[in-house]
């Protein structure tokens, strides 16, 4: 997609009344439905062939990243790619939900930041760590003081040295639209444009080229460019390369100027709204065309959800993610090619909706899936999925102010942080556990604020002191409506909640406890309040040790949730040894789908 460049906490009544009987309309929604067909068809039409040269490998994952973000206290107020400079978004604004009304379907898990502010880059150059990312690839402006690339290039830099910090790789994606952006606000003629350009290259080569953290191939640095989308003739890019000791190693974006550079890698192919077949076809016809190529950049994806039309402008088009197949399949159809980099479509352009960066809405599901990857071409990768939760933690504690954590509490979290980052998981362990620095709460930590021992213990134990082994655990769910994800089920918070897709029964919800455990009870509750009326759910439990073949602990039962007899709160008594659980709801008569609010699981004492 073209990028926009800019030129110059509780829920109410209304709300909870609709969402219990699943009545509420969103445009643009995912609606979660089985989509099994759609992708083992796709599977079946994916044909990516096997390289010419290339041959299989370790690929390095770097995430396209957004160096654009500014918003207090390190900016005097919220930059454009907050607001989008319309009316309807105002990140000053706090919604009903508690959240800043920020330009965008999808809400950080840190709210909305400075792509300045050192903590920030900390916690999301730690996620990367513990993920198994490699580095960054930044959509990148130029150096000149002039729209809003210099805050883009301040940001470049700070992003820079937390990635070295962290042992972290990076690259630029050039945007050479952004000479003919500078021409069009009068910073210089036309006639000045190609001494800008080597002005641009002069400086990487100076700054950058030479860094041993710089992404290289045959010891030339990578480049890369969206597009070209200015300088189109290789006479011009021969002029900005002659600024470096070693021409770069030149790769455009997919169908632009493939005759003179080096090769190309694939991007969303976004024209209106698109289909899963439609994106098999792209896939198989770049990897087809770049087959011989000795060097491969391959870019996955979870989906696109724009929010151009809703700030005032034209939306690019839609792409469903559904609930991370989309992004599964982009990465499988990457992996067969063999790629040398892997490019992630991205980190957090929060305009177009193509995040991978844990939120609201998504959590960390792609960050699993490239932790799992890891592991394969890794077997001593050293991170779990609950170690993915740690950063926010951290990041959480660090920043409290004094009130609300002990001095000693924010200089433990700051010394696991710079464990990550520094790569010492000993370290990074012993400190978490010495200082009781409980991981698995994280989700509340972020949604409510809980960072003071005292709430981190009321979410963790129950009243007899046992640990409520759900809480924060890696959830799965097979469907979802709307914002209703599964991972809301162990939040502790009752007042979100996890909802199946409407009408598309069996809905399933099925947590992973990590290590396998004799359990005593499951605990499952709604909304106590009396707008949740009374209704009966009719489940199945059953229970596993590797999270695919399960067995039936509990045959299908039904079960009341009743706000005025047991505060909507059921008790199934589990009496076995698993590491995973699966609840598979079949009926629900106060709703169309499976629904829990808050699913607790307790050790056997």
């Amino acid at each position: 997609m073209k990028k926009r460049v800019r030129i110059l906490s509780a829920l109410g009544l209304c709300f909870f009344v609709c969402s219990c009987t699943t009545t509420i309309t969103s445009a643009n929604k995912n609606t979660a439905t089985d989509n099994s067909a759609i992708f083992e068809s796709a599977e079946k039409n994916l044909h990516v062939p096997v390289p010419a040269i290339r041959t299989d490998k370790d690929p390095q994952v770097l995430v396209h990243y957004m160096p654009w973000f500014q918003a207090p206290p390190v900016s005097d107020g919220y930059g454009f790619h907050w607001h989008q400079g319309g009316a309807k978004f105002d990140p000053y604004q706090v919604l009903s939900n508690g959240q800043l009304n920020i330009a965008s379907h999808y809400y950080p898990l840190t709210g909305p930041y400075d792509t300045r502010d050192k903590n920030i880059l900390e916690y999301q150059a730690a996620l990367m760590k513990v993920s198994g990312i490699d580095g960054v690839i930044f959509d990148w402006y130029g150096i000149e003081n002039a729209l809003d690339y210099k805050e883009i290039q301040e940001s470049t830099l700070e992003v820079i040295k937390v990635l070295k910090k962290a042992g972290l790789k990076y690259a630029i994606c050039y945007e050479d639209q952004s000479i003919g952006k500078m021409i069009e606000a009068g910073n210089f003629a036309k006639e000045e444009a190609l001494d800008y350009g080597k002005k641009v290259f002069s400086y990487m080569e100076k700054n950058w080229f030479h860094d041993e953290a710089y992404l290289k191939f045959d010891k030339r640095p990578v480049v890369y460019t969206f597009g070209p989308q200015y300088f189109f003739y290789k006479e011009q890019w021969d002029e900005l390369f002659a600024q470096c000791s070693a021409r770069p190693y030149f790769i455009t974006l997919e169908g632009h100027s493939e005759g003179f550079a080096d090769g190309s890698y694939n991007w969303f192919n976004m024209n209106g709204k698109k289909t899963i077949p439609q994106v098999v076809s792209q896939l198989n016809n770049f990897y087809q065309r770049q087959n011989d190529k000795p060097f491969l950049t391959a870019t996955v994806y979870s989906g696109f959800h724009d929010i151009y039309a809703e700030a005032g402008g034209k939306s690019y088009g839609y792409l469903n993610d559904y609930e991370g197949r989309t992004f599964n399949l982009t990465l499988d159809a990457a992996l067969k090619a063999y790629p040398d980099v892997i490019q992630v479509a991205t980190w957090n352009d929060y305009g177009e909706g193509t995040i991978i960066e844990p939120t609201v809405q998504n959590g960390y599901r792609e960050l699993e899936a490239l932790q799992k990857m890891q592991k394969k071409f890794d077997s001593d990768f050293p991170y779990s999925e609950l170690d993915l939760r740690a950063p926010l933690v951290l990041y959480k504690l660090i920043v409290a102010g004094e009130n609300e954590v002990s001095g000693a509490k924010r200089a433990a979290a700051r010394k696991a942080m710079d464990a990550i980052l520094g790569g010492d998981v000993e370290t990074y362990r012993a400190v978490l556990s010495k200082e009781k620095i409980a991981v698995d709460y994280a989700v509340r930590a972020v949604l409510h604020e809980a960072t003071s021992e005292t709430s981190a213990a009321a979410a963790l134990y129950d009243a007899a002191g046992r640990k409520n082994l759900a809480l924060g655990a890696p959830i799965v769910a097979n469907s979802k409506i709307y914002d209703f994800v599964g991972s809301k089920s162990a939040d502790g918070d009752v007042n979100t909640y996890w909802e199946g897709a409407a009408n598309k029964y069996p809905n399933t919800l099925q947590v992973d406890l990590i290590n396998s455990i004799q359990l005593d009870i499951a605990v499952l509750k709604l909304n106590p309040q009396k707008i949740w009326g009374k209704r009966t759910q009719l489940i199945t439990v059953e229970i596993s040790d590797n999270g695919s073949d399960f067995i039936t602990l509990i045959p299908e039962a039904n079960y009341e949730f009743n706000p005025l007899e047991n505060s909507n709160t059921v008790v199934i008594r589990l009496n076995a040894k698993a590491r995973y659980l699966k609840f598979t709801f079949t009926k629900n008569t106060g709703a169309n789908a499976g629904q829990l609010a808050e699913l607790e699981v307790y050790a056997a004492q």
